[in-house]
């Protein structure tokens, strides 16, 4: 983003603030991402928002934001829960 930010400061804060109002619709919908394909657990969800995977895990009370990754970048084949 910071590459958008030099040229059009604007733009960036456009995105930025769609990306927020993204994740905050997670706080009714939580469910509403895809399971994430390659850690194939029902809790850990993502949702995207170009070009990035927002990756979370809902839970009971919360739903709590495990990673913002590229969609080019490839996650580890299994979750580090530690």
């Amino acid at each position: 983003m910071d590459y958008i930010a030099e040229d059009r400061p604007g733009a960036a804060l456009e995105w930025l603030d769609g990306m927020v109002s993204r994740v905050e619709m997670l706080s009714e919908l939580p469910e509403q991402g895809r399971v994430v394909p390659e850690w194939n657990e029902p809790a850990v969800r993502e949702i995207m928002y170009d070009p990035y995977r927002v990756i979370y895990e809902v839970s009971e009370d919360r739903v709590e934001i495990l990673t913002l990754s590229h969609q080019r970048q490839q996650l580890p084949t299994a979750r580090d829960k530690g």
